[in-house]
């Protein structure tokens, strides 16, 4: 379970850093990266992907390296912000992940920062998960639903008001559940997220997108919503209605790339 891959174009270091996914370390140039109950090994070197601990079916899978990424960025590349962000960071996928998984992932991050929902996702893991190992270290696997305990279980992962969303989605929704919503229309399956506890529209969008693979949604939080503002709508504020239409007409079916693009390039160059 270990060898290299030849991935182009392709970012190990901005896909996985990105904000789409928070379980790995970084030791030097290699990341441990934990999903589910695995942990392995990856670093890039130009165009090759260098593994340990998984399989390569997995890898292709995970970060969609079966994607024509070239023809994807062509759809999306329709104004000069765009485009400037697709020459910043081109090679940054979309990682596919497990929905329940991203579900909970995403349940963490409501009003904190990046290195605090990795704190608190690893907290749940610890409390909930199982001991893996990958060589001589331990990490934790991600917890089932039926292993998420009731909010006095979960106050070690010292999550906030999030402990009672997190409680609660093992006892309304499972894995299988979530997978069937690929069946649903966009709208319909958002639908359904939504009327989850603690699940608004950003939340919904980021599972439909990071894992049931709507690659039309478009999660808007704060930086999101002041770039699409200050960058199309000349610093004007506008309905949320309005900036959804506004995505779907200009992004078109692979929105949801352009988010990936426009929100990493916001984080890390601020307008």
């Amino acid at each position: 379970m270990s060898g290299r891959l030849r991935v182009s174009p392709f970012s190990l270091k901005e896909s996985l850093e990105c904000g789409q996914f928070f379980r790995y370390t970084k030791i030097i140039d290699t990341y441990l990266v934990q999903s589910s109950d695995r942990i392995f090994s990856l670093h890039q070197k130009r165009a090759f992907l260098f593994y340990d601990g998984v399989e390569e079916p997995f890898l292709i899978h995970f970060f969609r390296l079966n994607e024509d990424l070239d023809s994807i960025l062509k759809e999306i590349d329709r104004d000069p912000m765009t485009h400037r962000a697709i020459e910043k960071y081109r090679g940054l996928r979309l990682i596919r992940q497990d929905p329940w998984e991203c579900l909970l992932s995403f349940l963490c991050s409501s009003a904190k920062a990046i290195p605090h929902i990795r704190s608190i996702i690893e907290g749940l893991c610890k409390s909930c998960g199982k001991k893996i190992f990958y060589g001589e270290h331990l990490g934790y696997g991600f917890p089932e639903p039926h292993d998420v305990g009731a909010p006095f279980q979960l106050e070690s992962v010292r999550a906030g008001f999030r402990t009672n969303y997190l409680a609660k989605a093992g006892q309304c929704i499972d894995r299988d559940q979530l997978l069937a919503l690929k069946d649903l229309s966009y709208r319909d399956a958002r639908k359904r997220l939504l009327g989850l506890s603690g699940v608004g529209k950003k939340i919904a969008d980021c599972v439909l997108l990071y894992s049931l693979d709507f690659l039309e949604a478009f999660p808007i939080d704060t930086w999101i919503r002041k770039g699409l503002q200050k960058t199309y709508f000349g610093g004007r504020r506008v309905g949320e209605k309005r900036m959804e239409e506004f995505v779907s007409n200009h992004f078109g079916p692979y929105a949801g790339y352009a988010q990936l693009y426009l929100y990493h390039y916001w984080r890390n160059h601020p307008i």
